[in-house]
């Protein structure tokens, strides 16, 4: 027992502000979005839970105190390593598609899919949530610690009250329909007005949802109380009124399904699998660069390669991918060495290609998610990404938590010869980009662990750390914080004020149209050297990694 206490204690000396260091195996680590959510998930830890626990506690945590990015309204997909099995297990809980959807209802008179927004707010957009499901198979197959005790730390946050980040009052401020709905505006704002950073926020409807679930587990969530509060809130939406129904719910469940894994130079990467299209996106890119000599000496260049490799996997994505129980595409055909080799003897180092991208009715749209990942000292692993989709999700509360937007992922039109897998109907789950990752070296232990928000873009930001720490040889904070760049349609996309003029114009010269944007990564995650943990939290969010 004062073993535990000392652990504890010791705890909140080890937070270093630069939000990275180095640790000895066997130690635990910790790194998400929130200072709070990271401490409880090392306080789980102490107290001998693993990383699964952790992973519970953590995202009860971020669910309250980053209500804009993830929670229980949502879904998300997990990739667990179980240390004394050496197994890897992918877990699916993506939302997936009410039973009446029908795809006309995102359609206007001329049969063109509605713009986003007029998609993504409000009930229509919502499908049926996936986290809680997902995390209760998930601890069945490897928590260690009581379900019901994995609720005590954010009940109490949620019952005394916590401060608004300065993150979640600029979501609130920036927001343009998250007032137009009563419970959220009654929630977020004071007098009209969103509610100040540092202000205190309580949430009691969420504490009395956190009890239920606590004792009944998921079917505390998708059935009774809390499903009819959804159903009710989806089918009385001030805007767009929505088609979830409580079979939906009872109906719905998570699944296991094997990860995706591809070899680069001496390593695997092991990642999300359909319906994620984040696994074969960087399996593809990393192929295709696996054909060029990239270094620490020709940054610059390697970037233009990650981009014009990134065009072609995008195509793919867009050609082929969608719901792996909805469709029957052999994604390994274009994995192979073959096929990748071919894309690569397309790309010039000396110019842009062409991009075969070709979409009409998409634009770029900032989303919100977040990442976490954790180590425990036994070795297993969790890397979790986790969302709502937009910021706020559909804007629609219910129950103290925010509903998802997430059939807004979906495709509404076949546009040539894209999209035709990922196109809504009912009971599928709509393709992600999200990319939890693994990384195994030579001797398959392990060698990195990241993932990030950032929709789309998400593949490109895992892409960049995992050749930053390979190819450049960067660490793990060094390649975190390396300025982000990813691509949209025809244009390339870098983070605002981060490269020189120089770098710009070299992409200039070569082709590309080139966008400065905010590409906001949360790059969490670790990187194993020999005996060390070396682990890093994204600036670009609240962050913080912790250890013991």
């Amino acid at each position: 027992m004062f073993k535990s206490i000392l652990k504890i204690f010791f705890l909140f000396f080890l937070i270093l502000a630069k939000n990275t260091f180095a640790v000895e195996k066997n130690s635990f680590f910790v790194s998400t979005s929130h200072p709070a959510a990271s401490k409880i998930g090392g306080n789980i830890l102490a107290k001998g839970g693993n990383a699964m626990d952790a992973v519970l506690a953590i995202q009860m945590a971020l669910n309250l105190l980053e209500p804009e990015s993830s929670g229980i309204g949502g879904g998300g997909f997990l990739l667990y390593y179980d240390k004394k099995k050496n197994h890897l297990t992918f877990y699916d809980g993506r939302e997936t598609a009410p039973s009446k959807i029908k795809k006309e209802f995102f359609l206007d008179n001329e049969g063109n899919p509605l713009s986003f927004f007029d998609i993504a707010v409000g009930g229509s957009a919502v499908g049926v949530p996936g986290l809680l499901s997902m995390l209760e198979i998930a601890h069945n197959d490897h928590g260690l610690l009581n379900w019901k005790d994995l609720f005590t730390p954010t009940i109490k946050l949620s019952e005394n009250g916590f401060k608004v980040s300065s993150k979640l009052h600029k979501a609130i401020e920036k927001d343009k329909y998250l007032y137009l709905f009563p419970e959220s505006k009654k929630y977020f704002y004071k007098n009209n007005r969103p509610k100040k950073k540092l202000s205190m926020l309580k949430n009691s409807n969420f504490t009395e949802t956190l009890k239920i679930i606590s004792l009944e587990k998921s079917k505390g969530f998708y059935q009774g109380k809390i499903a009819e509060s959804i159903v009710y809130a989806v089918q009385n939406s001030p805007i767009k009124r929505g088609y979830i129904s409580l079979n939906d719910l009872k109906n719905y469940k998570a699944k296991k399904r094997e990860p995706i894994c591809g070899k680069y130079r001496e390593y695997k990467i092991c990642s999300a699998a359909p319906p994620s299209a984040g696994g074969f996106s960087i399996l593809q890119i990393l192929g295709i660069l696996e054909e060029f000599d990239l270094s620490k000496d020709q940054i610059k260049e390697d970037i233009h390669l990650i981009l014009e490799a990134a065009k072609y996997s995008y195509n793919d994505r867009y050609k082929y991918l969608g719901d792996p129980d909805f469709s029957n595409i052999e994604i390994n055909n274009f994995l192979t060495k073959k096929y990748l080799r071919q894309i690569a003897k397309r790309i010039s180092t000396k110019k842009r290609g062409g991009s075969n991208i070709k979409i009409n009715n998409e634009s770029f749209i900032p989303t919100s998610t977040t990442h976490f990942s954790v180590i425990d000292s036994y070795g297993n692993i969790a890397s979790i990404t986790s969302s709502i989709e937009n910021t706020f999700g559909s804007r629609l509360m219910a129950s103290g938590f925010l509903l998802n937007n997430q059939l807004s992922d979906f495709n509404f039109k076949i546009d040539g010869d894209l999209f035709k897998n990922n196109i809504v109907e009912p009971k599928k789950r709509p393709l992600s980009s999200m990319s939890p990752t693994i990384i195994f070296d030579k001797n398959n232990n392990v060698k990195m662990v990241i993932g990030s928000p950032g929709g789309k873009s998400i593949i490109m930001y895992v892409v960049k750390t995992i050749i930053a720490v390979i190819d450049w040889k960067m660490g793990i904070e060094e390649a975190v914080n390396f300025p982000n760049f990813s691509i949209h349609k025809e244009k390339i996309l870098i983070e605002k004020n981060k490269f020189d003029d120089e770098y710009k114009k070299y992409l200039l010269n070569l082709g590309h149209l080139v966008v400065e944007k905010e590409l906001n990564s949360g790059l969490n995650g670790f990187e194993i050297k020999g005996n060390l943990i070396f682990g890093v939290a994204d600036k670009r969010r609240n962050g913080l990694a912790i250890y013991n």
